[in-house]
This record gives C-alpha cells, structure tokens and sequence, in this order.
C-alpha cells in the first residue's frame, strides 16, 4: 500500500515536504519527508531528510500537534496584530 496524501509545504530549495504513507515488511509507516524533484524527468523522489512512524502510533501525534498548531497560531497572532490609534471626531450633525 502506497498512498501519498500530498504536499504540504515548498521550501525555499526548491524541495516539497510530503505526507505518505507506505508499507514495509507488511507493516505500515507514516513519512513526513523532503522529495526533490528530478529535472530530467519532472517525478518527485523521496530524500533521506524527514522521519516516518509506524502508522498505528499516528492518533498520538495528533493531539500534540493541534497543541503545536495553536500555539504557533497565537504567537503569529500576538506579533502581527495591528495597532490602531483612534482620533475622537466630534458629530458633524446635530439631531
């Protein structure tokens, strides 16, 4: 079983992050790993930078990951937040 369920990021040397999972020796792994791309040939091939997992212990990244995911999320949040000043402005229109 081969299944690759994408990219989920490019970096900038060119090399695409990919999420597969395959089996090896009727056990299955989940790999998060940098493909590069043959120029010749335009086909993606798996590098020796990234990790795989046995895919039965994927349910306990899960919820470390979401946790990850948040907190990246409020620090991106927290830096880029924009500050607005307000100037009161008094009613043009008299009611």
């Amino acid at each position: 079983m081969n299944i690759d369920f994408g990219t989920a990021f490019h970096k900038p040397n060119g090399n695409a992050v990919k999420v597969t999972i395959n089996e090896f020796r009727d056990k299955l792994y989940l790999h998060i790993r940098d493909y590069t791309m043959d120029g010749d040939t335009g086909q993606w091939f798996p590098t020796k930078t990234g990790f795989s997992i046995p895919a039965d212990e994927v349910s306990s990244l899960i919820p470390l990951l979401n946790d990850a995911a948040e907190a990246v999320a409020q620090r991106y949040i927290w830096n880029n937040q924009l500050e607005l000043e307000f100037e009161e402005v008094e009613n043009e229109y008299e009611y």
